[in-house]
């Protein structure tokens, strides 16, 4: 079954109208409280384009699937790791900092463009946003990208793999998740336990949050709203609220909002989740 997503003719009000040149198929609420935004991490129009979707459905609540420890340890280490990283280049071949690999591995020691956008956009807003997501994973891969991720030896080898454009890499992983959705159930099981964790954990928070009577928009990787064979996962267990899921690079058919988007605005003292 494909997963639920945007249809043609959807109209409305402001926040309710959708372009009719987008793809999907229908099966969602006509006016959904609940709307999925599926993103590839590091996508580097990834900020601007989750601010459109923002100013165009002015959501009342935004959840991003991170977990608390993950936001506060790298508003912790986000400046040394990236100073780590500046100093490693240093040493390796000028070319190195264009690299596909070096490029990820920059968006990846960043605060990920979904946590900068929804908090910057609830401050310009007065809306609330919130981390949600469980912190096991973060523990254990965190504390390592100072010795093993940003390890000269280790980005030495990154540049001698097949390069590419970030852009291009970025729009490949979007054509996957649309051929994903498009012929859904992709994944043939939910048998790893932090997967089904993870997913349960997101989709109980979701179904709580939506009893509040606003509207959430919830941004997260687009493998994760992809369907499990087996019936389990975040996309089935949210069916019953009629959810809306799009691809975050479907921004490009909303129009451009007239307002200046803002520059990043966190830092440790003012950040809440």
């Amino acid at each position: 079954m494909p997963l639920e997503g945007i249809g043609r003719g959807y109209g409305g009000g402001r926040g309710n109208r959708f372009p009719a040149a987008l793809p999907h198929i229908t099966n969602h609420s006509p006016s959904p409280s609940l709307i999925l935004i599926g993103t590839v991490h590091g996508d580097p129009a990834g900020y601007a384009r989750v601010w459109r979707l923002l100013e165009h459905f002015q959501p009342g609540l935004i959840t991003v699937e991170i977990s608390p420890f993950s936001v506060h340890y790298r508003l912790k280490h986000e400046g040394r790791w990236q100073r780590l990283l500046w100093q490693a280049l240093a040493e390796l071949p000028s070319s190195a900092r264009g690299h596909l690999a070096i490029r990820r591995v920059e968006a990846q020691v960043e605060m990920p463009f979904e946590v900068r956008a929804a908090w910057d956009w609830s401050q310009a807003r007065g809306v609330p946003w919130r981390a949600l997501d469980l912190g096991g994973l973060a523990r254990r891969h965190l504390p390592r990208y100072e010795s093993e991720l940003l390890n000269l030896d280790n980005l030495r080898g990154l540049i001698s793999t097949e390069d590419g454009s970030l852009e291009d890499w970025v729009a490949g992983e979007y054509r996957r998740g649309r051929a994903a959705w498009a012929h859904a159930p992709w994944r043939l099981s939910c048998r790893e336990d932090e997967a089904r964790r993870r997913e349960g954990f997101q989709a109980r928070g979701l179904r709580q949050l939506a009893g509040r009577g606003v509207r959430i928009v919830h941004l997260g990787g687009w493998e994760h709203l992809t369907p499990w064979r087996d019936g389990s996962g975040l996309a089935a267990a949210l069916r019953a609220l009629q959810p809306l899921a799009l691809l975050l690079e479907d921004a490009a058919f909303f129009p451009a909002t007239a307002r200046e988007l803002p520059g990043p605005g966190l830092d440790s003292a003012a950040i809440s989740c």
